[in-house]
């Protein structure tokens, strides 16, 4: 999380919000996932340490929601993931060495349940939700007892549910306790905000009014800021946390963080990568500062180069790199070619540029075609536009509108990783269809 002390802080202020849900926005790879499920260990932590009288503990299952899923089938996954967390985290409560003159007063009776206790002394082999041995348990006036094993689907469903319900009731019953932290990602999946309303409007009083659950929603595309025109959902949603790139400057220390962590050898490690710093720093730029895109990059390149002669110079090294580059990003651009219109690399060059740095609206049309060497239409530029976003090549924001013509002007698209790799391979091969400056990273990168 280098780069993220601010972001962090504010995520884990939301976070011990009671009764409203943590929501983040921002492009795709940006790292909205992982801020929250640091922020929540944080908050974790600082529970034990005694500097927060509420008790969050990050869920270990992330959930994500399928377009024309089953609502229930979602619900039921939820209750199994928050079982597993509870069962996961009262063991390490239960061990944990609390600091002289610091008590966990409203988790006792949780960790010396007759729940627990009977759960973890029917497990063989693992927790298995929905098996025969949770079925013995079932829950009669606030006390857990054994039973008859009760075979049916309904307590499957709606007996573990109650099962759950009734255990982070014990826990976090009283308002100010806690809960567990549940994210719901990739929401921009549902392809279109009004879907994900409707969604999320039918888990509202299932999920999000459970006593004992805390709530993030994670979205790219805009789909977060969609949510707030839901009656049903507005009461329940803080305002978006707008998740921005790291910026470049974060990047060397932030990889040298993972370099030290992960490496057996941390004082030679960076010596020893096959990658300068510095190349990573340009693929990170190159790929719109998308870490997820950059480390999945570097990882295919380190990969393709195991087993060379090590140690190698800073000079080999960044030879190399800038050959795997090359190739790899040709033959990216080569199996597109026949697949649009020649004219259509128009529009990702200019949105290349420092005018848009990335990011236009389908009403920039008339900036688009003074800045082109070639001239189109208006409803060609909607045409190459779709086919760029068919490919991969741009990301549209949502749109909510019916009408799919009424809504166009609407949209805002954004050059892909992808994208950004084509257009470094078009720029080398000097077929760049802009006559506007390119982003002064990309120009730098090509000198």
């Amino acid at each position: 999380m280098v780069g993220r002390d601010d972001d962090l802080e504010i995520v884990a202020k939301r976070l011990h919000k009671h009764g409203k849900i943590t929501c983040l926005d921002g492009h795709v790879g940006v790292g909205k996932t992982s801020l929250v499920n640091v922020a929540a260990y944080k908050c974790y932590k600082a529970y034990l340490k005694g500097e927060t009288p509420q008790l969050l503990i990050p869920s270990t299952t992330s959930y994500q929601l399928k377009k024309d899923g089953n609502v229930d089938q979602f619900c039921q996954e939820v209750f199994q993931g928050v079982a597993r967390t509870l069962l996961n985290f009262a063991e390490e409560l239960r061990d944990f060495d609390m600091p002289k003159g610091i008590s966990l007063p409203h988790i006792n009776s949780w960790l010396n349940s007759p729940i627990i206790q009977h759960v973890n002394s029917s497990l063989t082999g693992g927790f298995s939700v929905g098996s025969p041995q949770l079925g013995q348990v079932h829950i009669e006036t606030g006390v857990a007892k054994a039973s008859q094993v009760n075979p049916s689907a309904g307590f499957a469903q709606g007996g573990f549910e109650s099962l759950v319900r009734s255990w982070l009731h014990e826990i976090f019953g009283v308002q100010g306790n806690g809960g567990v932290v549940c994210i719901i990602d990739n929401i921009e999946l549902l392809e279109t905000g009004s879907a994900a309303r409707r969604t999320l409007e039918a888990l509202r009083d299932k999920l999000f009014t459970v006593s004992g659950l805390r709530w993030a929603f994670c979205g790219a595309n805009g789909v977060i800021h969609s949510l707030a025109s839901s009656p049903r959902l507005t009461a329940f949603l803080s305002t978006p946390l707008d998740v921005s790139n790291i910026h470049p400057t974060a990047l060397p220390p932030l990889i040298r963080a993972r370099l030290a962590e992960f490496s057996t050898d941390p004082e030679r490690v960076e010596h020893q990568l096959p990658i300068e710093i510095d190349d990573l720093v340009d693929l990170y730029l190159l790929v719109n500062a998308n870490l997820r895109d950059l480390l999945g990059l570097a990882d295919k390149f380190c990969e393709e180069w195991t087993g060379m002669r090590q140690p190698l110079t800073s000079k080999e090294k960044h030879a190399k790199f800038d050959k795997w580059l090359n190739k790899a990003t040709f033959e990216k651009y080569h199996k597109l070619q026949s697949r649009i219109s020649e004219n259509a690399w128009a529009v990702l060059d200019i949105a290349m540029t420092r005018q848009f740095n990335g990011t236009f609206g389908a009403g920039d049309y008339s900036s688009f075609n003074s800045n082109s060497t070639v001239s189109f239409e208006k409803s060609t530029f909607a045409r190459w536009i779709r086919d760029l976003v068919k490919l991969g090549l741009l990301s549209k924001s949502f749109d909510d509108s019916q009408s799919e013509d009424d809504g166009f002007s609407r949209d805002v698209f954004s050059v892909t990783a992808n994208g950004a790799l084509v257009h470094y391979a078009r720029r080398k091969k000097n077929e760049n269809f802009s006559v506007a400056e390119p982003v002064e990273w990309m120009r730098r990168v090509h000198v």
